[in-house]
């Protein structure tokens, strides 16, 4: 246990993490900008009224722009939210649209409000970009370690999705959530899923790396209602199977629609997490105390009813069993599950990657490692042409007239190809250097049209040896101002990425180590 958390005891979450006493909190989603402020939070400050009187609810969790591309600012909601309920919220802050200079920002003006702990995400994608300008997104790596830089005594949580069934979605989220951990994360918050046996492999997993932070679940409200709505629309990263959505609706056959079963479901997850080892759980789609009360109470009884893990194991089977004896399956067929910690995996890098991948290699390391021949030649020659053309615009053209067939490139002037197995990170929608987001579905990108580029990039690290890079490596933001420049000029003259190793220090807090 961090001495964040040892130091924190006045707040109810740290207090309970501390303690290791089972912590509930609750998410809600921050209201959109286009209702008036006072009117829109009033909702809120009502459940945190009357949270106050109740220590079961460890903190609200306002979310950050989920709603709507113009959510109203979480970090005046919490400093609300605090005033109100006495308890320290979790305020998300998420990557998208967003820079190092917009974090740091909110984190000084949430630091002055007395705001202390914070989910970093990167975010979905933004639901209408501007056709005017490219969206850049804040990896929620970089925001981690930006975070842990800007105050070490804050309590940063991070994201982890276990609910993928290929191998290479699966394994690059437990590898980048051990660089989020590295970078700073206290503790991870789980994607809502209802596939319990995954839920129970990133504890076991995760512990089995070397991770003892404290895991929250992310538990969802599940109505017949919502449940067609998610599956309308999508909700990244969410995985909803035709079993389950044909459970909920005979459910809803149910004089009350389905709500008792609702309810029961929920509480079954969360006394299920509490019998797996987790250290809480974050419960959204409740946004009124008579709701959240409702679910604290069946939690009481359907703990009392299931003492034991093999009693909830019955509960929980008994709960996705149709009325004709068959059993709803709450995972896809054949998906892939994971026994140790051991990120063993069998999927090679396809014939074009690998054969790109020696190519550029043998590239990088004969133009443009140190003392190269090729650098000795290289280097003074692009220097030169440089000089000669008064600007490295030529040379960008040359530059992107030969890597962009190849990687897709777009000029970021200070290229990352090395560190991303020659896989451009800037042709990945969000930017991502650092391990994908959480919201792929069976290896396609959450914007639907394409693979996800970390599953390539997966592949050729595990044939090159290099896995342990994408967990332990931090790979540099693009710094707006070389965009739209020369890679070869940039490092040519000495800048462009510097990659630093994230150590653990006693188990896990990071130490930086140039690398």
């Amino acid at each position: 246990m961090s001495d964040v958390l040892r130091q924190a005891g006045t707040h109810r979450l740290c207090a309970a993490l501390a303690a290791g006493r089972f912590a509930i909190t609750i998410e809600y989603a921050s209201p959109v900008a286009s209702e008036p402020f006072d009117g829109a939070v009033a909702p809120i400050l009502a459940l945190a009224k009357a949270i106050r009187g109740d220590p079961r609810i460890a903190a609200l969790a306002l979310t950050d722009r989920s709603r709507s591309d113009h959510d109203h600012d979480p970090v005046a909601i919490g400093h609300r939210v605090l005033e109100v309920s006495g308890a320290m919220p979790i305020v998300h802050l998420a990557g998208k649209d967003r820079s190092l200079h917009n974090l740091e920002e909110h984190l000084r003006r949430a630091g002055a409000l007395g705001l202390d702990t914070f989910l970093l995400v990167t975010g979905d994608g933004l639901k209408a970009p501007p056709a005017d300008r490219p969206v850049r997104y804040l990896d929620s790596v970089h925001a981690l370690r930006a975070a842990r830089q800007h105050s070490g005594a804050c309590l940063l949580a991070a994201a982890v999705c276990p609910f993928k069934y290929r191998e290479e979605d699966l394994l690059n989220q437990y590898l980048k959530a051990g660089k989020k951990l590295r970078a700073g994360a206290d503790f991870l918050v789980t994607q809502i899923g209802w596939d319990m046996c995954k839920l129970e492999e990133a504890r076991r997993v995760l512990a089995g790396r070397g991770y003892p932070a404290p895991l929250l679940a992310g538990l969802l409200f599940l109505t017949p209602g919502r449940c067609r709505r998610i599956r309308q629309v999508g909700l990244p990263g969410v995985t909803i199977t035709n079993d389950l959505a044909e459970k909920l609706e005979e459910e809803s056959r149910a004089p009350d629609s389905g709500r008792d079963a609702a309810y029961r479901r929920l509480a079954l997850q969360v006394v299920g997490a509490r019998l797996m080892g987790y250290a809480g759980a974050q419960i959204s789609g409740l946004h009124t105390y008579s709701k959240v009360a409702r679910l604290l109470d069946t939690v009481d009884g359907v703990a009392t009813e299931c003492p034991t893990l093999e009693d909830w194991q019955r509960a929980w089977r008994r709960a996705l069993t149709f009325a004709d004896d068959r059993q709803a399956q709450v995972a896809p067929e054949h998906g892939l599950y994971l026994d140790a910690g051991t990120l063993d995996g069998n999927i090679g890098p396809r014939l074009g990657e690998s054969l790109r991948f020696r190519a550029l290699d043998l590239v990088d390391r004969l133009a443009f490692h140190d003392g190269s021949p090729g650098a000795r030649v290289v280097g003074p020659l692009v220097r030169g042409l440089g000089a000669r053309f008064g600007s490295d615009g030529f040379l960008l053209m040359l530059e992107l007239a030969i890597k962009r067939p190849l990687v897709g490139c777009r000029g970021c002037g200070s290229c990352r190809l090395p560190a991303t197995a020659y896989v451009c990170p800037e042709t990945c929608p969000k930017g991502l250097a650092n391990g994908p987001c959480g919201g792929t579905h069976d290896g396609i990108c959450e914007f639907g049209d394409r693979e996800c580029i970390h599953n390539g990039i997966y592949r050729l690290s595990r044939k090159a040896g290099r896995l342990a890079d994408l967990e332990e490596v931090l790979i540099p933001p693009v710094p707006e101002e070389s965009r739209n420049t020369c890679s070869w000029v940039t490092h040519f003259q000495g800048g462009g990425m510097r990659l630093v190793r994230l150590e653990m220090v006693s188990g896990r807090h990071p130490e930086d180590r140039p690398r």
